[in-house]
């Protein structure tokens, strides 16, 4: 009895390992998927991120403030996330990102900064990237870095998308 016992938590174990090691982001067709916050085709992979659901499924992002925006509940069918990575600006190319661990991101704010939401938001792979691009672009310097989490709770008191991005709703006759 005891060894069944144990045999059972060394196969539990082992699948939980398994289910670990799979946690990886999943490949993006730019110019095919749509981001489910805002309806755009994905043209620009250096700006997207990804959400992936508990059963695995990935929904794919034009911007990572539609992601924050969708797990605030700003708009968009509720998502409860899993594994959630942001594209690595400096890293990635229009076609094909680099993704990374939103937790372990970096993220920067500056409203002079065009994104396909116009959030003004890029994420990096590591602080010394985000210090290569700001030397680069000096009209970028004296804007916010920021954490996922710190995004996050800031997303929860106002939406990251502007409003001007969606139309109003039609006025009744």
């Amino acid at each position: 009895m005891e060894r069944r016992h144990l045999l059972k938590l060394a196969v539990g174990g082992l699948g939980a390992l398994f289910l670990r090691a799979q946690a990886s982001p999943r490949p993006l067709r730019v110019g095919v998927e749509a981001c489910p916050y805002c309806f755009m085709t994905i043209l620009d992979a250096r700006y997207a991120a990804q959400a992936v659901n508990p059963q695995g499924k990935a929904f794919f992002y034009d911007d990572p403030a539609c992601l924050l925006d969708q797990l605030n509940g700003w708009g968009g069918p509720e998502l409860k996330a899993k594994e959630v990575y942001l594209a690595d600006f400096l890293a990635s190319d229009r076609k094909n990102p680099v993704w990374v661990e939103a937790k372990k991101a970096v993220l920067y704010h500056h409203p002079r900064i065009r994104t396909p939401m116009g959030s003004g938001l890029l994420a990096f792979g590591d602080p010394k990237e985000l210090e290569a691009y700001l030397k680069g672009r000096p009209e970028h310097r004296g804007g916010r870095t920021l954490t996922w989490n710190g995004a996050l709770e800031e997303g929860a008191k106002r939406t990251w998308v502007p409003a001007d991005f969606f139309p109003p709703p039609p006025k009744a006759p």
